[in-house]
C-alpha cells in the first residue's frame, strides 16, 4: 500500500555516492568523498487514472478535466486510499 501511495503522490529520494580510500597510517578505509543526490519523482497519472477507476463506478473523461479539478480528485482519492490503509490495518489487528 504504501508503494501505491507512493507512485500516486510522487516521491522525493536521496541518494548517497560514498567514496572511501584505503588510510596508510591506519589501513582503514576512510572516506575520502561523498555525494548526496535527491530525486523527485513526480506523480503517475496513469496509475492515478486506474485507482480512480477501480474505487468509483463513475466513468469520467479525464481530458476533460481542469488541473484544479484533477487537483481535487487526487486528494480525494488519496483520503480514500487512507481510509482502506486504516481499515486494513485494523482488521489484522482484530486477526
Amino acid at each position: 500500500m504504501k508503494a501505491l501511495k507512493a507512485c500516486i503522490t510522487g516521491v522525493t529520494t536521496k541518494e548517497v555516492v560514498t567514496e572511501y580510500s584505503m588510510d596508510e597510517e591506519s589501513g582503514k578505509l576512510k572516506i575520502v568523498k561523498q555525494k548526496v543526490n535527491e530525486k523527485s519523482l513526480p506523480p503517475n497519472i496513469d496509475l492515478l487514472k486506474l485507482v480512480y477507476q477501480h474505487l468509483t463506478e463513475d466513468k469520467v473523461d479525464y481530458n476533460s478535466l481542469t488541473d484544479e479539478e484533477l487537483q481535487k480528485e487526487k486528494e480525494r482519492l488519496l483520503k480514500l486510499l487512507k481510509e482502506k490503509e486504516n481499515d486494513s490495518g485494523k482488521s489484522k489487528n482484530k486477526s
